[in-house]
């Protein structure tokens, strides 16, 4: 079995999704077709990473905006979201291959990231980069850089420190 780790803020909506009423939990219509694009070349599930699992009404909006997930990760506030997808796939030895897309690196250095920029979403780059390793003719990721992913990695650990 295939998996997509997904988060939503950043990859399923941007800085351009149309939001007029300033709603919390928005998907652009454009960005989840290229999600579902992406699921029908590889015939990968989706679980969900996104924070917005841990809210009901987040995840209500999830299922509301048609965001086709089959699982989400457990939740551990005070633990970097790598542990959280390392805890899901050790809990579902099945999976074969998996990847994140994740516009936020929160110490998911060592995993394969495909790291789209919150100011875009997910793009049809991304989309072809994680069909290629997903079907097991690429081995690339796609992240930010380093210093990026640096300041994303502190950034993280700071906000678990107030929860």
């Amino acid at each position: 079995m295939k998996i997509i780790f997904l988060d939503i803020d950043g990859v399923l909506n941007c800085d351009t999704t149309p939001n007029p009423r300033k709603f919390p939990y928005i998907v652009d219509k454009k960005l989840l077709a290229r999600l579902k694009k992406l699921l029908d070349r590889t015939g990968a599930k989706v679980v969900l990473s996104s924070s917005w699992r841990c809210d009901p009404i987040g995840l209500f909006a999830a299922k509301h905006w048609g965001v086709p997930f089959i699982d989400v990760c457990p939740d551990r506030p005070r633990s970097p979201r790598r542990n959280e997808l390392l805890a899901w796939l050790s809990a579902h030895p099945r999976v074969t291959r998996y990847a994140v897309i994740d516009d936020e690196d929160d110490e998911l250095d060592d995993l394969p990231l495909f790291q789209p920029s919150a100011k875009t979403g997910l793009t049809m780059e991304i989309v072809r980069g994680v069909a290629k390793y997903l079907n097991g003719e690429s081995d690339e990721t796609m992240r930010a850089n380093a210093m990026v992913r640096l300041g994303q990695n502190i950034h993280s650990l700071f906000k678990r420190n107030k929860s």
